[in-house]
């Protein structure tokens, strides 16, 4: 554990922050939805101590319920954005799933999302990543991705594709023929990916054939490795989220985490919360891990949000986000 003196842990939301890995319903604090459920017997009991990584993804599964009307997904949403700026983040990337409920279409969940992004009031730079979750049918995928190639090209606010969902239940052929049209069509895409070891295979696909512009988690893509080895040629950067990691027990403790292995080689790297409200955590928490676990510094955790920017899908704000960080 270090000390690192040059970083006082209660001055990290004062530090700016790029959050490039961020699901919205999973960055949903309970106290963001109580006022939302006339029937307090519907809110998800928040996971405990000795929650396994199925408690988490239910409670996930249960606030998204709670976010399918227009009328809560806007409120939610706009929490969640207080929220981040609140904690120091300057530009955010927020992903989530458009679906299809009782009272909203898949393509009124769009724009709800975009509606709320465009009226905050905020100075904090939001932008929209539309997921694919890989373990829908090959139907509701493509629905997902035409939505993603046409809000791409009516709004600002949409700058690629999240591949997301059960990666056990996915098909890859179906998944990369998605992929495929989304790269097709000039979309930015970020991949959940080998955050296990049983689906190394659609691993290597998934990078050889889509070539993702950003990789989440990487767990159990070792730089060594032939994937590692590909991740490195081509400087394609991972999107590290250590506390979800712990306690999706994908990784055993925040010394052995990935996120010091690869930025060790100099290999693009960004902290990032993944579920910051599931899993009870904060950009600055990361961040403070990453003093205490990795001695950090303030010019370190600087450096790296500075090189972040040539790795955020909105290429005409990346001017604006380099002289904050320049500062």
């Amino acid at each position: 554990m270090h000390n690192n003196p040059n970083v006082e842990p209660s001055r990290l939301q004062e530090v700016p922050k790029i959050e490039l890995h961020a699901h919205l319903n999973g960055c949903a604090r309970l106290e963001n939805l109580e006022d939302l459920v006339e029937d307090k017997s519907e809110l998800p009991n928040p996971p405990g101590p000795d929650a396994s990584p199925r408690d988490y993804f239910e409670f996930m599964a249960a606030v998204s319920k709670i976010t399918s009307t227009a009328h809560n997904l806007a409120i939610v949403l706009c929490r969640v954005l207080e929220d981040f700026e609140k904690d120091g983040v300057v530009y955010l990337e927020l992903r989530s799933s458009p679906k299809n409920s009782a009272s909203m279409s898949k393509k009124e969940y769009v724009e709800t999302i975009l509606q709320t992004m465009q009226d905050y009031k905020g100075k904090m730079i939001v932008r929209y990543l539309i997921s694919i979750d890989q373990s829908k049918s090959l139907e509701e995928m493509r629905e997902n991705a035409e939505l993603a190639i046409k809000y791409a090209t009516s709004s600002p606010l949409v700058v690629g594709v999240d591949l997301c969902g059960n990666f056990f239940r996915a098909n890859k052929e179906n998944t990369i023929e998605v992929l495929k049209r989304c790269k097709n069509a000039g979309l930015k895409i970020a991949c959940h990916i080998a955050e296990d070891a049983v689906i190394s295979d659609q691993t290597a696909d998934l990078l050889r054939v889509i070539h993702p512009d950003r990789l989440g988690h990487a767990t159990l893509i070792l730089p060594n490795s032939a994937d590692g080895q590909f991740v490195r040629e081509n400087k394609i950067p991972i999107e590290c989220c250590m506390t979800s990691n712990i306690l999706c027990r994908s990784v055993e403790k925040y010394e052995v985490h990935h996120f010091k292995t690869w930025r060790d080689l100099g290999h693009p790297v960004i902290l990032c919360t993944d579920d910051s409200g599931t899993f009870g955590t904060t950009l600055s928490r990361e961040y403070e891990i990453a003093v205490k676990t990795f001695g950090l510094t303030r010019d370190g955790l600087r450096q790296m949000n500075l090189e972040s920017v040539d790795w955020i899908f909105d290429d005409s704000v990346k001017n604006n986000l380099r002289a904050i960080f320049k500062r």
